[in-house]
């Protein structure tokens, strides 16, 4: 069964109404979905039903005393939080992880018929084998790659979310995984993690690569940070995940960069050109985004997987950002490890 140029949607319309985040923002991030469905409707796309996945399927990355903790709270009549007051917890949740964490399992399974698979509500990076952090009670991103590395697939991040991805690094950081990411730092913008200088140990020695863009970054210095891509055609993955966070739009509510759409959209020409010329799959998540540029960034993005080249804002620039971006790249190309070079 093939598709030929194909694009998978995961979809349920229960995602219309999940939000983790903090219980301010928790209506925009609901109606960025709302929104991305609708502008996704005038493409030509595949619409795919996500299978919930199992408390066991989660074991695979979290604690167990986790699991417990999130099923114990989920049973509250009310809204609290499972952290320090941003990861949201209310009635019902744990089947909403479920159905999150199925929504992945599902692409693992169906990007073998489409050549690239898009999950809007997925890319919840942050959280930790043990802790729920930064708006994500569970890593779906761990759990897509432990399970493809258990598949024997060669598996390659990269994730653009303005909010580096230190729950994908800290389980990741010794294994053979390529993981490059692109996002905004100054050392205590969360969850201040991202040092340039952790590049892996063990088997994963040279495989972790973080580019952290000042704030106030501009798309100038974004398409200088992607450069950084051209590793991933000598690593040669069998499959490409991309946390496509929109959070770094100019108009987010949790600002921190100044991209346009048009970044979103160059992400989606480069990776799916990418993974053409290395025989890849590519599954995407939604990751980040509280504005009114998140829909159309997301939106702008699957273009850009389609091929569809579209510059629908003016672009911005900052050349005192980008040359700090474009020393940082070529000094983390300089240190390559020798399957790499």
């Amino acid at each position: 069964m093939t598709y030929g140029d194909s694009l998978g949607i995961v979809w349920d319309e229960r995602f219309r109404e999940i939000s983790f985040s903090h219980p301010m923002i928790r209506d925009v991030s609901k109606s960025r979905i709302v929104r991305f469905r609708e502008l996704v409707s005038t493409l030509n796309v595949y619409f795919i039903s996500p299978k919930p996945a199992t408390y066991e399927d989660l074991l695979e990355v979290h604690d167990e005393s986790l699991l417990r903790k999130i099923k114990e709270v989920s049973s509250l009549p009310y809204i609290g939080f499972l952290d320090s007051g941003d990861t949201v917890h209310y009635p019902g949740m744990f089947d909403d992880i479920l159905l999150v964490a199925g929504s992945t399992l599902t692409a693992i399974f169906m990007s073998r018929f489409f050549d690239s698979i898009y999950i809007p509500l997925g890319g919840f990076h942050h959280a930790t084998r043990s802790r729920s952090m930064g708006f994500c009670p569970i890593n779906d991103v761990n759990l897509a790659i432990s399970r493809l590395m258990k598949m024997g697939e060669r598996v390659a991040l990269v994730d653009v979310d303005a909010h580096h991805a230190n729950g994908v690094e800290e389980m990741f950081y010794d294994k053979p995984v390529l993981k490059i990411n692109i996002f905004a730092y100054d050392g205590k913008f969360f969850p201040g993690t991202g040092d340039y200088r952790r590049r892996g140990k063990g088997e994963g020695t040279g495989y972790n690569f973080n580019v952290g863009l000042p704030l106030g970054s501009a798309d100038d210095s974004f398409q200088e940070a992607l450069r950084l891509l051209d590793v991933v055609e000598d690593f040669k993955p069998s499959v490409l995940l991309v946390v496509a966070g929109v959070d770094g739009h100019k108009d987010d509510g949790l600002k921190s960069l100044n991209l346009t759409t048009n970044s979103f959209n160059l992400l989606g020409l480069k990776v799916s050109r990418l993974a053409r010329r290395v025989n890849a799959r590519i599954i995407s998540f939604g990751g980040g985004g509280y504005g009114p540029g998140s829909a159309p960034s997301m939106f702008s993005f699957v273009k850009g997987l389609m091929g569809n080249r579209s510059e629908d804002e003016m672009p911005t620039q900052d050349e005192e950002k980008k040359a700090y971006v474009k020393k940082l790249v070529d000094l983390l190309l300089e240190r390559l490890p020798s399957s790499l070079e």
